[in-house]
């Protein structure tokens, strides 16, 4: 993905490991598999998120699967060492203006704030502010900043109302994989278990394929801009090779 400064600088910000991967893993993959870099930042592991396992374990064990999904996707994992269950709000903010000092990205997605997750919607905020304070920092006027958009997330429905959606028909396969990676997107693959559990298994697949009938594609991931960078209501679809520098170059869906 060629954009007028080079490449495509992807930046995703999750609340917890998985998150990122869901809401824009099959950007990342379009990202990378046309010479962008792309950087996925955990903001918590989630190591409280299996009641079967000893949080420190499943601390372990997620690191592990954010590292091999992120291989997948040939992308860059990080985690900047926060705990479950603990955003601090000021800590969180310097470390992501820091990220993104330093990776210098030119479109930032993260968590919509219509959502029932306390986390997610800590996440949302902090990668708000974080970007307005890195471009206040550094001098950037609005043409310099990353464009901000916020990703499909089956705990963030409330509101969200995409504008942009982006074919991810040749990478769904490995997007898919990445997702696979983690045991809690595995867990939920039984019909049987969405009774007792997210069903992540089902909804991903199922609404890149929503997605993608409305964007006339095969599969597409759907994102909200936090900047209007599409009229609102007017659904907007990339196909593949058609990726600029925050998504401006677009063609409408009629």
């Amino acid at each position: 993905m060629e954009t007028a400064e080079g490449t495509l600088r992807l930046m995703v910000v999750g609340a917890h490991a998985f998150d990122a991967e869901a809401m824009a893993g099959g950007l990342a993959a379009r990202a990378a598999e046309e010479g962008g870099a792309v950087l996925l930042v955990h903001l918590t592991r989630g190591e409280r998120g299996d009641p079967t396992k000893p949080p420190e374990q499943y601390a372990v064990q997620l690191e592990g699967e954010m590292q091999q999904a992120a291989g997948i996707l040939r992308a860059r994992a990080h985690w900047p060492g926060h705990v479950a269950g603990e955003l601090p709000m000021e800590d969180v903010i310097a470390e992501l203006g820091r990220l993104l000092r330093e990776f210098e990205p030119h479109v930032v997605v993260t968590h919509w704030r219509g959502s029932w997750h306390p986390r997610h919607v800590a996440a949302h905020r902090v990668t708000l502010e974080a970007v307005q304070h890195a471009g206040r920092a550094g001098g950037a006027g609005p043409d310099q900043a990353p464009a901000v958009y916020f990703g499909e997330n089956c705990e963030d429905l409330a509101g969200f109302v995409p504008t942009l959606y982006v074919d991810i028909s040749t990478v769904f396969s490995r997007w898919l994989e990445a997702l696979r990676c983690y045991e809690l997107f595995r867990r939920s693959e039984p019909l049987e278990s969405y009774a007792s559990a997210i069903p992540y298994a089902g909804f991903y697949p199922a609404m890149a394929r929503v997605r993608g009938l409305e964007a006339g594609c095969t599969y597409a991931q759907a994102f909200m801009p936090a900047r209007t960078t599409a009229p609102a209501g007017h659904p907007m679809c990339i196909a593949p090779g058609e990726m600029r520098t925050g998504f401006r170059s677009v063609s409408g869906t009629g």
